[in-house]
């Protein structure tokens, strides 16, 4: 299976794509004067970037560390 932080990441994407989808539907709804077919309200958008945002922040604490790191001393 993937790791934790490709997960992570994979979701977060996953919903920002969706949100950026019920973004566009909704322009071309405003538009065409049609209803939005996937109208998810300000709490329901609020969520999706909440969620996806959290995702994302999880994916980057996942991420081990590389041993190879070269550099100082991080104290």
């Amino acid at each position: 299976m993937f790791p934790p932080s490709r997960t992570c990441h994979a979701l977060a994407a996953l919903l920002m794509a969706a949100y950026v989808v019920a973004v566009l539907a909704g322009k071309v709804a405003a538009a065409t004067g049609k209803p939005n077919p996937l109208a998810l309200g300000d709490v329901g958008e609020f969520l999706v970037v909440l969620a996806s945002i959290v995702l994302f922040v999880t994916g980057i604490l996942a991420t081990p560390v590389r041993a190879d790191h070269k550099g100082g001393d991080p104290r």
